[in-house]
């Protein structure tokens, strides 16, 4: 696929927003991320780089991050607002990362260590099964 090609692509999900969902983040740090820690810690990227990549450009009208052609919507910290600092889910970054690899930004390999990052993360949380019940002791 081209950059100038719209993605469209069924890949198998590891990380949904129904696992997370799913889990109580009340009492603990969810795996919720701003625009700084999601470019640096999945992309090895900058901030502003990402911002970039999240604005519409003669090549990409809906932005680099689409689903089966329909932009992705970002989760603001403020939903009453919009100049409220996004918040990416962990599942928000797999979706990145396949919708940047379809877009041929990324090539296969930068694309798996990206996933291998989100599935440790996802593991780390306990999305995969029960949530962790802490250190062991």
């Amino acid at each position: 696929m081209t950059e100038d090609s719209e993605p469209n692509f069924q890949v198998p999900i590891m990380v949904t927003e129904e696992m997370i969902t799913s889990r109580d983040w009340d009492r603990r740090p969810g795996p919720f991320y701003r625009v700084n820690d999601v470019s640096k810690f999945f992309f090895g990227m900058s901030a502003s780089w990402l911002r970039l990549k999240m604005k519409p450009d003669s090549k990409h009208p809906d932005t680099w991050f689409t689903v089966n052609g329909e932009p992705m919507e970002f989760r603001r910290l403020d939903e009453n607002k919009t100049d409220s600092a996004r918040v990416f889910w962990l599942s928000d970054v797999e979706l990145m990362a396949y919708s940047l690899f379809a877009f041929g930004w990324e090539d296969r390999d930068r694309l798996d260590k990206i996933l291998a990052v989100v599935r440790a993360t996802a593991d780390l949380y306990g999305l995969f099964g029960d949530e962790p019940e802490g250190p062991p002791e």
